[in-house]
Formats: C-alpha cells, structure tokens, sequence
C-alpha cells in the first residue's frame, strides 16, 4: 500500500532530479558552441551505462542527448571530419529509444548526404537507417529516406527498388502504394531490368482504379516494351555483322534477318531505325529522351550562368556542374553522337 501511495510522487521527483541534472549540461552547451567538445564528452559514457543512470527512463535521456544533437548542428560548423564520433553519438541516442524515429532520418541523411548539406558518409548514414529500420519495421519513411540515399548517391538502383517496394507495402493508402511501386520500377528501368520494371507497371495498371495513374503506367509499360525491342535487334545485328562481315542498309534488312517479321505493335511506335554506332533505337522514343536531355541541359547552362555569370566554357565543364547536382546524370545523346556545343551562344545543338 505505501509502495502504490507513493510510487507516482516517487516517479516525479527522479524526473525533476534528471531535469536538474541536465541544466549544467545545457549551460556548457551554451558555452559551448564552437567546439565539439560536449559531443565528444557525451561519448565517454556507453548508452548501456546510460540506461543503468537513467533508472529506466531511456527516452527522456535520449531527449536531452537529442536536444544537445539539435544545438550543436544549429549552431557549429565543426563538425566535419568527426563522422565517426557524430554517428556513434546517434547511435547512443536510438539504443536508449529505438523508437525515436526522427533521430535515425535525420543522422543517417546528415551522415549520407554530400557536402557541404552534410559529411559524405555514405555507409555510416546507411548503418543508421539500416538500424531504424530493423528497430521501426512499421516505419516507411525511414526505408524512404534509405532509398534515396541509394538513388541519388550510389546509383544501386536494385537496392533503391527493393527499399521503395519495401516502403510501399508499409503505407495503408492505396495512392501512396502505387506512388511507391512506380519509383522501385523506375529504379529498375535506370538500372537495366526492364522485365521487372515492366512487371510493377503491369501490377499497377491493373490494380488502379484511378484512369490518369492507369494511362501513365501503361505509357510506361509501351515504352519498357520499345525498349525490349532495341535491345533484341541491337543483339540481332550484331549477330547479323557476325555472320555476313558486315551491317544492313536498313532496319527491313536487318529483319529479315530477325526473328521479328514485323515490329509487334505494343510500343510507342513502330519506326526503328539503326544508328551510326550500331545499334537500334526507337526513332519516337529517341526524339522524346533527346528532347528531355536538351531541355535539362540548356536549364543548366542558365543556371551557370547565373551563379558565374558566363557559359561554360566546354561541354566537359558543363558535364562537371551537371552532375555536382543530386538526382541528375549528364544524358547521353539518344543518337549515340557528342552533342555540339557553342560557348559563345551557350547553346546545344
């Protein structure tokens, strides 16, 4: 009885304790603001020593702990070179709450993201969110975040596809699984397994009652299709070099040759043409990817201009500012040629 009676007054007065413990080290925070010293501190103690300290409040510790993470990063730029300490430091921080779910995103994207927004540590950031996720498998977006690390930094685009197929079957709303679903067969397609890709647009134009996202990945499903069709006879005329020492005049002779006696109509359109570096392309599906390359190149020679305010000087240095950017790869030319381009004008032709 006197336990029951008094337990909550008891639970009262620890959390006041804690709470005045925690004032000098928000004081020597404060004091603290140029150098690294009340992380590395922090350090110094084991998050299992911590839970024993904590007398089972692990979560209002990992608050304080949070709270130092917080006024830190706000106010100090000394953190570079200290990815190590500053990872083990969100570790501590989700041993005593592994549930403390913006801790995981916001240390494993400031881990992985490029400099100057964050450290470059690509594995140490991925560690972390590959623990939120074991510790909130409910979560999706901490595998969203996983995701896109491997998409924007790492180009593994399977491993990027397996996230965002992992998130997608978390969410409840049937919009947001399709969303996802259409991102892991985009990460296919970018990483060359068009038969699968092909497979989730399939799964999601047949299960969307929604008739705009249905057109849209039937669109996709055409043009995964077109490209099945270059690849087949971009390998049927190498076979046909192979065999006769040289290439066809044309696409007709090339299928005659082929098992192909006439295009199969599921693709955006049935002229294919063969290319100066030996391959087949789509002609429809090449003008609409050299339309997008030009459009995205000519965007970025703008903005160069406006940071440098001139163009670049050659197409290697726009090459370079491209693909300092995230999401962005330099385009290829969809015709297999060099792009021309005038730094004059600063324009592509």
């Amino acid at each position: 009885m006197y336990y029951k009676k008094y337990s909550g007054l008891i639970g009262l007065v620890i959390i006041f304790f804690l709470i005045m413990l925690s004032l000098p080290f928000q004081y020597r925070i404060e004091k603290s603001y140029d150098n690294f010293d009340i992380i590395e501190q922090s350090l110094l103690v084991s998050s299992s020593s911590l839970k024993k300290m904590s007398l089972g409040y692990d979560a209002f510790v990992a608050d304080i702990y949070w709270i130092r993470a917080l006024q830190y990063f706000t106010n100090t730029k000394d953190y570079y070179g200290k990815s190590e300490q500053l990872y083990k430091y969100f570790d501590i921080i989700t041993d005593l709450d592994p549930k403390f779910v913006n801790a995981y995103r916001f240390g494993g994207s400031f881990l992985a993201e490029k400099s100057p927004i964050g450290l470059s540590e690509i594995e140490l950031g991925i560690k972390l969110f590959d623990k939120g996720r074991r510790n909130n498998p409910e979560n999706h977006r901490i595998v969203l975040d996983e995701a896109f690390v491997y998409f924007i930094y790492t180009k593994d685009y399977e491993k990027a596809s397996e996230l965002f197929n992992e998130a997608s079957e978390i969410v409840s709303s049937e919009n947001r699984k399709a969303s996802l679903k259409g991102m892991a067969a985009l990460a296919l397609s970018k990483a060359g397994n068009i038969e699968l890709s092909k497979k989730i647009w399939t799964y999601i134009y047949k299960t969307s009652t929604n008739e705009s996202r249905k057109k849209f990945a039937l669109g996709n499903i055409k043009e995964l299709r077109t490209m099945e069709i270059e690849n087949k006879l971009t390998q049927d005329l190498n076979r046909y070099y192979s065999d006769k020492g040289f290439f066809p005049e044309n696409i007709d002779a090339l299928l005659e040759y082929s098992n192909f006696s006439t295009i199969p109509e599921d693709t955006i359109g049935s002229e294919f043409i063969i290319l100066e570096n030996n391959t087949v392309r789509n002609k429809k599906l090449a003008d609409n990817n050299y339309k997008y390359a030009l459009g995205l190149l000519n965007a970025r020679i703008y903005r160069y201009r406006r940071l440098y305010d001139r163009f670049p000087k050659s197409l290697e240095e726009l090459r370079s500012f491209v693909e300092q950017g995230p999401l962005i790869d330099f385009p290829e030319h969809p015709y297999g040629k060099d792009y021309e381009y005038d730094a004059t004008t600063g324009k592509i032709k």
